[in-house]
């Protein structure tokens, strides 16, 4: 708990025809963190690796990508997911697909067949990506036809003949001097305009002989004029075509409807297995090339890894059933010299916590894990940074409702939600203390006395300043005691005397200089000779150690000591906005019996306002203590992260039995 967990190496050494099942079970079970041969110093053990089936590792690939392909399309066509909020609180049970037990062969050709049948989708897609253009197109045309309605003209005009070349477009109204300017710059009679206004556009249609055609182009490279095309097949009058291209239109749309029915159909088919199929794809593959990192013989294949070492038992219990004792199993505990992997080893109601430690650093295997010490007292500092019972029930609600909702099926989501409903629970207790609900709402507006007030921040600040300072010099003495452990741990004396034995020192004979310079208390004279002896000690061995960089340290030991006082300043903060909210509503309410709506809907945002703004410092400033001035005494990080060879499964759900 204390440490992270104990690690053994291990080398396995099975018979070749146990490689499928040995690599199946390992990855079951999860616990076994696989090293490569080629690169480990592991004397007289072969790190050439067992053939790789590559024609198999090519079909999953193949295959992964079809699947790919197929439910990239299909999910924008599955059922939308209900977003309420009742959902999002308390979203249904997810059903797992069985995982497949079948060979990998079996997994291959299933996983093509299931394609073959989901892949008439992508023709499916095709077609509804060529309605919708073919929609644009005949939207465009329509749009075309009822700008030239107000010609009047025959559309067979626009089309090149032996002796006209036409043009016909629009343009907006305050552009019509720029077309003007055009025609002046023309300077020719043989072309002839027409102009329709049409609302803000005006309509133009122009028509020359086909000697004119480059000039006519030149108008259609205009920024200010938009032309008109359409196939040169058409005749009639506009508004004869255009009745027969809306009844088009209809029927594309129409079209476009069935094939999204035909999507939403395959997507609620095929969805589902293709997306447990892929993963148990994906599955089989990361089994064949975990394989890589294998070492072989003629007739042997040799593992080489970490495993826990309450986990050792269960590894060689599995080897043994699978192998039916066909095996051999080498373990030796993880030394000094090794780049041992860190796993967390903390009990389940602490777990969520090392998040938090592992946002600063992983710990070193070597290292003391602080994750016990920061839980609690992060809860203690944001408590009393909060400081408002009525915040906290709100803040425990949420986490609450979080934690049983989308913290369900989400690791890091279910421990955030965990730290959040542990935050308010404390927040509750050290609120109710310090008698703020929703700042003095209750006495104010309800003429209720909070009960179990033992320190009010804005009453007695000065006491909430002592406690502060008595929390701060507990806490940061925790961290030089946690620094000494160690340093005594790893034989390093000398270190552990100068770095923090020696603040054991300098504080108590400071304190009692300090008590006895302002008056406070007198000691004996015996008590303050040895201060004086204790802190001029003190003082020479930290200059001894440090040199002029020892001055700095005793500044940043008062800084670190004196950034404590903040739990003074957030509670102060939190108290006296709210207070101020609840005199703002109670001022705005008194102006007329009408307004006691909108002083109750400011005091409203104004709370969530607070709680939201003070909820953010609190978690800031109390992960600063642990960061910066606990942290800073014993704590350096930088373990390397134990990362098993494990099933990550998201649709599927292993119905085997644990191997024990």
């Amino acid at each position: 708990m204390f440490y992270p967990a104990r690690m053994n190496s291990v080398i396995i050494g099975i018979h070749r025809r146990w490689l499928t099942d040995i690599t199946s079970s390992l990855h079951e079970q999860g616990e076994l963190e696989v090293l490569d041969l080629k690169r480990a110093s592991v004397e007289d053990i072969p790190s050439s690796p067992p053939e790789v089936p590559k024609e198999d590792i090519e079909k999953i690939i193949n295959l992964q990508f079809r699947a790919d392909r197929v439910c990239e399309i299909l999910q924008s066509y599955d059922l939308k997911p209900d977003t309420s909020l009742k959902s999002l609180l308390t979203p249904p049970d997810k059903v797992f697909v069985p995982a497949r037990t079948e060979p990998l062969n079996d997994v291959i050709h299933l996983a093509d067949d299931l394609l073959a049948s989901a892949e008439t989708a992508l023709e499916v897609y095709e077609n509804l990506k060529k309605n919708r253009e073919l929609q644009q197109v005949t939207l465009d045309i329509i749009s075309y036809l009822n700008r030239l309605s107000v010609l009047d003209v025959d559309v067979s005009y626009l089309a090149t003949g032996l002796f006209t070349f036409s043009v016909a477009g629009w343009i907006k109204k305050e552009s019509i001097d720029l077309f003007q300017a055009w025609q002046n710059e023309t300077k020719n009679d043989e072309i002839y305009l027409t102009q329709e206004p049409d609302d803000q556009d005006v309509v133009v249609f122009c028509i020359g002989t086909p000697e004119m055609k480059g000039i006519l182009e030149e108008l259609s490279h205009k920024s200010w004029f938009h032309r008109i095309i359409l196939p040169e097949s058409y005749s009639g009058l506009p508004s004869e075509i255009l009745m027969q291209e809306q009844d088009q239109l209809e029927r594309y749309q129409v079209g476009e409807q069935e094939l999204l029915e035909s999507l939403a159909s395959h997507a609620k088919q095929y969805l589902v297995p293709l997306r447990a199929i892929r993963e148990e794809l994906g599955i089989r593959r990361e089994r064949l090339e975990i394989t890589r990192n294998f070492g072989s013989s003629r007739d042997v294949v040799y593992l080489h890894g970490w495993v826990r070492v309450k986990d050792t038992d269960r590894l060689s219990s599995l080897l043994k059933k699978i192998t039916d004792s066909e095996f051999f199993l080498h373990i030796r505990p993880a030394g000094p010299e090794d780049d041992v992997p860190v796993r967390y080893d903390n009990p389940k109601w602490l777990a969520p916590f090392e998040l938090l430690t592992t946002t600063f650093s992983r710990p070193r295997y070597d290292e003391i894990d602080p994750t016990p010490f920061f839980a609690p007292a992060y809860l203690l500092f944001f408590g009393l940074m909060l400081g408002d019972a009525g915040y906290g029930v709100i803040i425990a609600l949420v986490g609450w409702l979080l934690y049983r909702g989308p913290g369900k099926y989400d690791a890091p989501f279910r421990d955030m939600s965990y730290i959040l409903l542990c935050s308010g629970i404390a927040d509750i207790i050290l609120g109710t203390i310090q008698g703020g609900w929703f700042g003095d709402m209750l006495p104010r507006f309800f003429h209720i006395t909070p009960p179990f007030v033992l320190i009010e921040p804005l009453q007695s600040p000065i006491l909430l300043f002592q406690v502060a300072l008595i929390i701060g010099t507990i806490h940061i003495n925790l961290g030089i005691l946690l620094g000494l452990w160690q340093n005594i741990r790893a034989k390093m004396y000398r270190t552990a005397f100068q770095e923090q034995g020696i603040w054991f020192i300098l504080q108590p004979s400071a304190a009692v200089l300090l008590i006895v310079f302002f008056g406070w208390m007198t000691f004996s004279p015996l008590t303050v000779n040895l201060a004086l002896v204790g802190a001029l000690f003190g003082l020479a061995v930290l200059f001894i150690k440090k040199g002029p960089m020892g001055f700095f340290s005793l500044t940043g030991f008062l800084g670190d000591w004196l950034s404590y006082v903040r739990i003074l300043a957030l509670a102060l903060a939190t108290g006296g906005i709210a207070m101020t909210i609840n005199i703002l509503s109670e001022m705005i309410a008194s102006v007329h019996p009408f307004m006691i709506i909108p002083a109750i809907l400011f005091c409203i945002a104004g709370q969530i306002f607070n709680l939201a703004i003070q909820t953010l410092g609190s978690v800031i400033h109390a992960l600063r203590l642990h960061y910066i001035e606990f942290f800073g005494k014993f704590y350096a990080g930088g373990g390397k992260e134990f990362v098993p060879f494990e099933e990550n499964r998201i649709y599927t759900r292993n119905m085997r039995e644990e191997v024990l």
